[in-house]
């Protein structure tokens, strides 16, 4: 009868032991892809930025708009980043403010690819 509860209680422990890395692996995963989509933003904005100067592509509206898309893609990832530390640091577990870093992850990567893909239609 003893065995039986120790061997659930070390269970239990593991269990435990294994939602605390899942819970920070997972904090990592949603810093790490908000910190990707801002350098990939930040690259699209340099081959803009390259484009203009080889004059390959006319400064125009269709650059300042693509450039605003990519610009507000860093800017909303840093905000996510930002919910991601504040949301820690008030004692929140990072499965209570999943939902809302994923529309943050999902607005985003949507204004990176409208940046990208509005650019790129003004090229061919």
């Amino acid at each position: 009868m003893k065995a039986v509860k120790v061997e659930e209680k070390a269970e239990g422990d593991s269990v435990c032991e294994n939602k605390i890395k899942n819970e920070s692996l997972t904090t990592e995963l949603h810093f790490e892809l908000l910190k990707q989509y801002t350098w990939l933003a930040s690259a699209v904005i340099g081959a803009v930025i390259i484009l203009i100067q080889l004059k390959a592509v006319e400064l125009g509206e269709d650059v300042y708009i693509s450039l605003g898309l990519l610009g507000l893609s860093i800017f909303i990832s840093l905000i996510g980043q930002d919910h991601i530390v504040d949301s820690l640091l008030k004692g929140k577990d990072i499965y209570k403010t999943s939902k809302i870093l994923k529309l943050i992850r999902v607005t985003s990567m949507l204004c990176l690819a409208l940046g990208a893909g509005y650019i790129l239609s003004g090229i061919f």
